[in-house]
């Protein structure tokens, strides 16, 4: 069972936490990870519970956001079903029994969770914490309502506070083992201390709105959009760590290994969603920079600069408004590709003769 449970576990490293990479800033793979682990913690408690199935419903619990936020319970619960590689390690009848579990991670007082496994793994995807509730909840506001300004931003937490955590909102749980219980009734004792709470929303959103004080071209509740080659995933997750750190949400296009693959297959769908405005700006790196570099700027909108030194990376802020930064990973360190993006993102375009000029790099003008 032992050596199972490690290739099922390796496998799910691999191939399924590194599609959280690409959602919100409170869906990615630490989420993943926390859900996995918590729910392996609760499964103490029930000894006849396979932790095989648990740790896969677990893991796969929000792979629906893929599809959308509404539906994602019932997406994944698809996924779980249509994922032909499960069969090596399990029957039809446990696969079914893993994808009610990951559907059921939604449960609320109407929908009771059809097993102990989504019992399980719905409480351990309560991650009852004030300021991880309340910086979520701004974080969602800012991706999916970005016309709402601060005053708009805190109504809208009121009422999803009362909706949802307050005594009669929707949220119920399930394993009384747990300690949910108790940060739930010290998250509600807040909730009815009005100046401790808006004190405590107005410090997370500040430091949201201003990326940690950084002058910054980022726009609130629109995501960075990230992409590499094996050749630069590397560099590419010690940026992900420093976007991480600093409360930038991201989008990452892959690749997620170092296993050998075309920088196109990449690089296309990360300049399309900064063409669209999904995301703003890009950063891009592969071996040497260039291969990621030419197929970006194949696009009409995109403006990708290759910098290797910090003082590339301004200048190409400042007179060429360049909206991705392509770097070489296999001739930086992780210390000056973080130099770079850090220069890149707070550096605005000066405009004036350089708007004049970057509006004639479009062909037709």
């Amino acid at each position: 069972m032992k050596n199972t449970l490690d290739e099922i576990r390796a496998f799910l490293e691999k191939e399924i936490v590194p599609r959280y990479d690409s959602f919100d800033a409170g869906h990615r793979r630490d989420h993943a990870h926390y859900v996995m682990q918590e729910s392996l913690n609760l499964a103490q408690f029930y000894p006849t519970v396979r932790c095989d199935i648990l740790l896969v419903a677990a893991a796969y619990h929000d792979l629906g956001l893929e599809v959308g936020r509404k539906v994602h319970h019932t997406e994944s619960a698809r996924i779980i079903r249509e994922d032909q590689r499960l069969m090596q390690w399990f029957t039809p009848e446990e696969i079914e029994i893993i994808a009610q579990a990951a559907e059921d991670h939604r449960a609320s007082s109407d929908n009771t969770p059809r097993s102990i496994y989504g019992r399980i793994v719905a409480e351990a995807d309560r991650q009852i914490d004030g300021d991880t509730i309340i910086r979520r909840t701004i974080q969602f506001s800012f991706k999916h309502y970005p016309s709402l300004d601060k005053k708009e931003n805190y109504k809208r937490l009121i009422e999803h506070m009362a909706e949802k955590y307050d005594e009669g909102g929707y949220l119920k749980l399930w394993i009384p083992e747990s300690n949910n219980a108790k940060r739930l009734q010290e998250f509600r004792q807040l909730l009815h201390q009005p100046e401790a709470l808006r004190k405590k929303f107005d410090k997370i959103y500040d430091k949201l709105i201003t990326q940690n004080d950084m002058t910054t071209i980022l726009k609130p509740g629109i995501p960075v959009a990230l992409c590499s080659d094996h050749a630069g995933y590397a560099t590419k997750q010690a940026v992900i760590e420093y976007l991480k750190k600093n409360n930038i949400e991201y989008k990452d296009f892959g690749t997620y290994s170092e296993e050998s693959c075309d920088y196109p297959d990449f690089a296309h769908p990360c300049a399309l969603a900064v063409e669209c405005g999904e995301c703003y700006p890009g950063i891009a790196v592969c071996g040497s920079g260039e291969g990621i570099n030419i197929t970006l700027n194949k696009h009409q909108g995109i403006r990708s600069a290759l910098c290797w030194i910090p003082e590339v990376a301004r200048l190409a802020r400042q007179h060429n408004d360049a909206n991705v930064l392509a770097m070489p990973g296999r001739f930086v360190t992780n210390e000056e590709a973080l130099e770079m993006v850090k220069t890149f993102l707070s550096t605005p375009f000066e405009g004036g003769r350089h708007q004049r000029r970057v509006e004639k790099i479009p062909v037709g003008n």
